[in-house]
């Protein structure tokens, strides 16, 4: 392959983790241009409604693949590197140069983990405060649970890449004196219910498949379900459950048309500390060459 970049720089050595992202970034560009050049045949050069729908569908999970390799430690230009290589229909190679002059030093990668971190733990907050409502859906709270679910091992996933120490572990559960419910609930108690329900809809409006694809990327990786549970201390149900403690009863409950958060979770059938625990793994379809990116043997 003839690399799109000819200047100096050092050659940026992926990890097995990395390695296996930037694989399914390139393979998945690789897919969607082979999808755009199969389709305009002849003098039709529009695409058809279904083929722009893969290609958002591909763009999307692309994105959020993307953000993961950011996340642990992959320069941008490599990424863009890597996303070109596909764009002009190469697919991954094991070993292919990577040139980069790019350095992400430790800390800005704990920062996005905290981050990250923190998003999650204002999730489990705002499912506590539209369950406390009283005007919750049992569908509604079984999308939020799929999708939290999710994030949890996306988090969790991310900072075993990191090779979080047990203080640093710490430290982004609970990066002040405080504990982390408190932050959560000052944060969630200035939201109005517009707000509130803004924030719930785009939880549980999530595109599952096109989140779920890094997950399994880190999952063949070579991350397993105990990596992930040993990363975060919470489980995410409990997660909900101690938001909810601290946000205490909301005096404009509503005390018909919903249900509670135990009662929530009774409805889905499953025990409320193990849904999401060591053992779960994403729902979504298992990628091939004209679906997705190859994330077969080695790197």
């Amino acid at each position: 392959m003839v690399p799109l970049w000819d200047g100096a720089g050092e050659m940026f050595a992926p990890n097995p983790v990395q390695a296996k992202l930037l694989k399914a970034v390139q393979n998945l560009a690789s897919d969607n241009q082979h999808l755009i050049e199969q389709s305009r045949t002849g003098d039709n050069k529009d695409l058809s409604p279904m083929v722009l729908a893969h290609l958002d569908i591909g763009r999307r999970t692309r994105e959020n693949l993307e953000a993961i390799a950011t996340s642990v430690g992959v320069p941008q230009s490599v990424i863009d590197y890597t996303r070109a290589c596909g764009e002009r229909g190469h697919r991954w190679q094991a070993g292919q140069p990577l040139l980069s002059t790019e350095a992400i030093d430790r800390d800005t990668l704990l920062r996005g983990h905290r981050r990250a971190i923190a998003q999650l733990q204002t999730m489990a907050g705002v499912g506590a405060a539209v369950a406390r409502q009283g005007t919750l859906s049992r569908g509604g709270f079984a999308a939020f649970r799929r999708v939290m679910g999710l994030s949890w091992q996306r988090v969790g996933a991310v900072g075993h890449a990191l090779g979080l120490s047990s203080v640093e572990q710490q430290h982004a559960w609970e990066p002040t004196g405080s504990p982390w419910t408190e932050h959560v609930a000052h944060t969630v108690t200035r939201l109005d219910r517009e707000q509130l329900s803004a924030r719930w809809r785009a939880v549980v409006e999530t595109d599952f498949a096109t989140v779920s694809m890094p997950v399994m990327v880190l999952q063949a990786a070579g991350i397993t379900p105990d990596d992930i549970n040993r990363q975060l201390p919470v489980l995410p149900d409990r997660m909900v459950e101690l938001a909810a403690a601290a946000l205490g009863p909301d005096p404009m409950k509503r005390e018909v048309g919903g249900v509670g958060i135990d009662a929530a979770i009774e409805a889905t059938g499953t025990d409320s500390h193990t849904e999401f625990g060591p053992t779960d793994t994403p729902s979504a379809p298992h990628p091939d060459r004209n679906a997705g990116p190859d994330m077969g043997p080695g790197p």
